[in-house]
């Protein structure tokens, strides 16, 4: 049993998606970004993987997201509000 050239591309593909979406953001490179709503000024937090979807490498830092209290879209820059997890630090007994 041959594979011809499109099952095998359809494979290839398949494996690429089930990486990307089920397998990085468990694991991979995420960030979590802590954003702050021009209209209602509640904060929320933006988890994203850099270049993940195709409109994240055209729009580069900046989403159109919807406000989880207000629901009005506006545009955030996602990577200047990055935060980083504090380090633990070791307790020394």
């Amino acid at each position: 049993m041959q594979i011809d050239v499109i099952s095998a591309l359809f494979i290839v593909v398949a494996i690429g998606f089930l990486i990307i979406f089920y397998v990085l953001p468990r694991y991979g490179p995420h960030y979590t970004s802590r954003l702050t709503c021009p209209n209602c000024r509640k904060s929320f937090n933006f988890h994203w993987i850099p270049g993940a979807t195709l409109t994240s490498l055209i729009r580069r830092n900046y989403r159109v997201l919807k406000c989880p209290y207000c629901h009005i879209k506006s545009t955030f820059d996602i990577a200047a509000t990055r935060v980083s997890v504090p380090k633990k630090t070791k307790v020394k007994t």
